[in-house]
């Protein structure tokens, strides 16, 4: 994905945990989103859908109702939060996973900057 892209968010939509394979640098223009952050080594702990799945790199978990019986090691997941504000500008590194919540109507823009190798050997423990 190269190049410039830029969303609109209305209130309440969400983007569910996934990984990217690239990094990324995000700009929000206008509203309010909340991003959850995990480092790459708490893979084991977001229960991803597997690898040939249409949505594989996502977690399984619904992180707005997690079920922590169906799965238990989400409850130790370690996360940072951050609610981003019009004129912020987030570094999102290669393979670190982001939930995302928009909290008002929101405008951002992102681009790509190709991938890395950094924190493969935590993703290929977890199929991927």
């Amino acid at each position: 994905q190269k190049g410039i892209h830029c969303r609109f968010g209305m209130k309440g939509v969400i983007a569910e945990n996934h990984f990217d394979l690239s990094r990324n640098a995000i700009t929000l223009l206008g509203g309010q989103r909340r991003y959850i952050l995990a480092h790459p080594n708490q893979c084991s702990n977001m229960n991803l859908l597997p690898r040939g799945h249409p949505s594989a790199r996502h977690s399984a978990v619904d992180w707005s109702n997690p079920d922590l019986e169906t799965f238990p090691t989400f409850k130790d997941a370690e996360v940072n939060e951050v609610v981003m504000q019009p004129g912020d500008v987030l570094y999102l590194p290669t393979n670190w996973f982001h939930y995302i919540i928009s909290l008002e109507l929101n405008m951002q823009c992102n681009t790509r900057s190709g991938g890395e190798k950094i924190y493969r050997d935590e993703i290929t423990e977890c199929g991927f």
